[in-house]
């Protein structure tokens, strides 16, 4: 474990503050050369810096703000056409040496985001008189959910699969910012361990101004105010609890994933309202293709515009795009050119050369002061909706929970008797383009053969696809 270890070393030294710049990029940060000391958290701005510091680090092309959404872990999805920059990681080749470092790097940056929360999880317990114990709260709330979060992903993705391997060695869960190495832990025991935190920090944001005020934009008057509007760009309340679902429902635990995904559709969907289907008609201005209106939690990602252009861009080399054929494409929409999201998140790349149509969903607008501008969706409302159906033991229920999706997506209604599980696995494949939750969703039920992103061609799975091993430097050391 040399190299997480040195950069555990390097993390006890203090995690980077942030300072603010404008109230129109108030998210618009950068590091500044110093590390995060006790004397740090001497005032209110400082605190908040550091948190936002974290944040920042999540949404970089390496972790967030790329590999674990649009990148890497869709292609493991087989949504694209395997051309070759992108084969390896499309045939699950975790042999192949720059693979290898690529995953590494996503380990490395995970634990650098967890040692930083842990980092800042202790010394705001030590602070004395810089908060008031509401915002305190709500900070360590986002905290332990961030923590939670984290982890979880790193499970979905170095971990077994968890329906028939929940007690193999998995991957280590660390609560403090030390450098010592931590026991592997079982997935059911990462699990166990997330969900402590995700209560935790359930409890701690019973008050965030989310549940009586939903997302409010920044002002600019008032930069510690400021601070808790824009709750879609952190791990709030209702984030929180549908995070809390998704974990259940990985878990199996049904009851408890319907229970939660119920709980954030009935109190959260008057805050996070179905994106209107005129807004997703071609040609109009300033497209909110990520239906951000429903984003209940995402990361403000300053590179998506350059990750939009290096990776999916009409004009990219044809051995590097990351595309789907054109069979394939229509396919996953079902020939439904109507579909909100195949209407303005696909465009014709014939103009430079393509033959096929270009994921177009990450582009930028004309205007740069429109709120959604840099959001990276990391949890929205039409997941809970499915876990919900996927959980009631309704079937008509179930059907009316996949249904509202569709009929917010501009597609027609199902009738009952629909095959459930195939039903889930299309919208799955529709919905979360771009966003990678897809290969989470074929590892957590154990998808025996997923569609290929070439037409005709179904990939076979096994449980040494669906699971990347821990990176040499974690291993060799122990």
């Amino acid at each position: 474990m040399k190299t997480t270890k040195t950069t555990i070393l390097l993390l006890l030294c203090g995690l980077m503050t942030i300072g603010l710049v404008s109230c129109n990029k108030f998210l618009d940060v950068k590091p500044e050369d110093r590390f995060l000391s006790d004397d740090v958290f001497k005032d209110e701005t400082s605190v908040n810096n550091a948190l936002n510091g974290i944040y920042l680090n999540l949404a970089k092309p390496g972790l967030y703000g790329g590999r674990l959404t649009m990148s890497t872990v869709d292609v493991m999805a087989q949504y694209y056409n395997p051309v070759a920059t992108w084969k390896q990681t499309a045939d699950y080749n975790y042999k192949d040496a720059p693979l290898q470092e690529i995953y590494s790097s996503i380990w490395r940056s995970a634990y650098v985001a967890i040692l930083n929360t842990n980092s800042f999880l202790t010394k705001i317990d030590k602070s004395e008189g810089v908060l008031a114990d509401a915002r305190k709260d709500l900070l360590k709330g986002e905290a332990y959910g961030l923590r939670a979060f984290v982890h979880f992903d790193l499970l979905r993705l170095f971990g077994p699969v968890y329906t028939t391997d929940a007690d193999k060695k998995s991957i280590p869960y660390f609560t403090v910012p030390t450098e010592k190495i931590q026991p592997l832990l079982t997935a059911r025991a990462i699990i166990d361990s997330v969900l402590v935190d995700l209560d935790r920090a359930e409890k701690l944001l019973q008050n965030d101004p989310v549940r009586t005020a939903g997302v409010v934009a920044v002002s600019g008057a008032d930069p510690l105010s400021d601070f808790v509007k824009l709750r879609n760009r952190r791990l709030n309340y209702y984030a929180v609890v549908g995070i809390k679902a998704r974990v259940l429902l990985y878990k199996g635990d049904k009851v408890g994933a319907l229970a939660a995904a119920v709980k954030v559709i009935d109190e959260a969907g008057k805050w996070f309202p179905w994106t209107v289907g005129g807004l997703t008609l071609p040609g109009i201005q300033n497209p909110d293709r990520s239906f951000s209106s429903e984003v209940i939690f995402g990361v403000q990602n300053y590179e998506l515009y350059n990750q939009q252009r290096t990776l999916f861009a009409a004009v990219a080399d044809a051995t590097n795009i990351l595309a789907p054929v054109s069979e394939r494409l229509a396919e996953v929409f079902e020939n439904n050119e109507n579909d909100y999201r195949l209407r303005i998140n696909w465009v014709s790349g014939a103009a430079s050369g393509k033959a096929y149509k270009t994921f177009f969903k990450y582009e930028d607008v004309v205007s740069k002061t429109l709120l959604f501008r840099n959001l990276q969706p990391l949890l929205r409302l039409s997941e809970l909706y499915y876990i919900a159906a996927e959980c009631t033991a309704d079937p008509n229920a179930a059907v009316k929970y996949v249904n509202e999706v569709r009929k917010n997506r501009g597609l027609a209604e199902l009738s009952a008797g629909v095959v459930l599980r195939d039903v889930l696995q299309k919208e799955y494949r529709k919905e979360f383009w771009g966003e990678g939750q897809l290969f989470y969703y074929y590892k957590r039920n154990a998808v025996a053969s997923i569609p290929g992103g070439v037409k005709d061609v179904n990939v076979p799975m096994t449980a040494l696809k669906y699971v990347v091993p821990l990176p040499l430097s974690e291993t060799q050391n122990r």
